[in-house]
């Protein structure tokens, strides 16, 4: 049978049909075409398995920049200088003429509390005083000229008068053994001899101790007398000076708690004060930061008085214990920048524990932990994903210091890579990147022939 009548039997259901040979002509390529797409004449059983694509990624350049690691913290402003006043007597408020906002100097009176009494003793005290200091001097400048010529006088007429008298006694006594006179009248003229002889001594007595000034013994106590007088005084001046209470420190009134003429009690608060210049950002840090913290340490404050506003701080003091109830350490951050502050602003502190200017990072989500714990990134290389064990430190901001294992300019993959392989195959989003690696892997080739 030779080929053409073996081709017309397989064609004969076609013909039988009664089309016309170019339509059968037609269906015929048809089917040829059908059975070569569909896997005619395979030894699979017909069917052709579609290539499976590569798993679809992104990536992300690794890059080199500065990356901090930070504490969030909460702070409000607070004045260094602020004190309360309170009363130390009580009283009358007789001077108080200060609002809030009020400046004041140091040394300036903020309060007077009158008290008749404190200054009636402080004068008698002072006129005390008086007295003692100008006997004393009076002691050390010595007798008068004329003084001394009073005693010499004195003494005179005592002599004259004790002469007189002996000898009365001894006339009457010659009388007396004569039998003229009775013994009684002897008696009496011994009673004044004696009498005028006191005088005597007593008369040179008081001369010589003019004539020689006081002793040091006498000075010394009337010295004694004057320092006496004089803690009387000071103790006066201190009971009045209590009365009148003066600024410890330039500064601003802040509050005031009586008005003048209200009757003021012993430790009862007056008026409270504050120096604006002093103003910092206190802070309590937990204890698990606690030891890290030093002075110089930068900040940045953000208070809600200033919306929208980041102001640049540093730490000046970390306080040497934590307190025991809360278990926190109190810092103080002195803000850089010049913006009025008030006491009492609540802020949101940025503490940054530590800084790295040129560090090598990548996003958080590039870093993946395998089941053994070790931490790897996947980077795109030539189409294919190359696996690398790398070592992480600082994490801000959703992004990650690698420590080793990565460089500048390789493209870490960060979307996609969880079920990756090392060197499994993989494809980017979009023509360009696709391109790219079709380009490299061309590169490749051309460089192996």
């Amino acid at each position: 049978m030779s080929r053409m009548t073996k081709a017309k039997r397989i064609l004969h259901p076609i013909d039988s049909l009664g089309l016309p040979s170019s339509v059968a002509g037609v269906m015929l390529a048809a089917l040829s075409l059908a059975c070569v797409l569909t896997g005619c004449g395979r030894g699979d059983g017909g069917v052709a398995q579609p290539r499976k694509k590569a798993p679809l990624v992104q990536v992300e350049t690794v890059a080199a920049g500065r990356i901090a690691r930070s504490i969030d913290l909460t702070g409000e402003v607070v004045p260094i200088e602020s004190i309360l006043i309170a009363a130390m007597v009580e009283g009358p408020i007789g001077f108080c003429p200060w609002r809030e906002g009020d400046r004041v100097e140091a040394g300036q009176k903020l309060i007077e509390i009158d008290r008749e009494m404190y200054r009636a003793e402080v004068k008698a005290a002072d006129a005390a005083l008086a007295v003692a200091q100008a006997k004393l001097a009076d002691m050390k400048a010595g007798t008068r000229p004329e003084e001394i010529e009073k005693a010499r006088q004195s003494v005179r007429e005592a002599e004259q008068n004790a002469a007189f008298e002996k000898d009365d006694f001894a006339r009457m006594t010659k009388l007396v053994d004569a039998g003229t006179l009775s013994a009684q009248e002897m008696e009496r003229a011994r009673v004044k001899r004696t009498a005028a002889e006191a005088k005597l001594a007593a008369a040179r007595q008081q001369f010589e101790m003019l004539e020689a000034g006081f002793t040091r013994t006498a000075v010394a106590v009337q010295e004694a007398i004057v320092k006496e007088a004089e803690a009387k005084h000071e103790l006066a001046q201190a009971r009045l000076n209590e009365c009148v209470v003066a600024a410890p420190f330039a500064g601003t009134v802040t509050q005031v708690f009586v008005r003048q003429g209200d009757m003021a009690a012993a430790k009862s608060p007056l008026l409270q004060m504050a120096d604006l210049e002093s103003l910092v950002v206190r802070c309590a840090v937990p204890e698990a930061q606690a030891g890290a913290m030093r002075t110089g340490m930068k900040a940045e404050v953000r208070l809600d008085a200033l919306p929208g506003k980041t102001l640049s701080a540093e730490v000046a003091r970390v306080f040497p214990e934590l307190d025991p109830r809360m278990r926190t350490r109190t810092i103080e951050l002195v803000v850089q920048d010049d913006t009025a502050l008030a006491p009492g602003m609540f802020g949101r502190v940025q503490l940054i524990v530590e800084s790295v200017a040129d560090a090598v990072t990548v996003p958080v989500q590039a870093v993946i932990v395998t089941p053994a714990g070790a931490q790897v990134v996947f980077v795109a290389a030539a189409g294919k994903a190359a696996q690398r064990n790398v070592q992480t430190g600082i994490e801000e901001g959703g992004r990650i210091q690698i420590l080793s294992g990565l460089k500048p300019g390789e493209k870490a993959i960060v979307s996609g890579q969880e079920k990756l392989k090392d060197g499994a195959e993989i494809r980017l989003p979009g023509p360009s990147a696709e391109g790219q690696f079709k380009g490299e892997s061309g590169r490749t080739k051309r460089n192996a022939r």
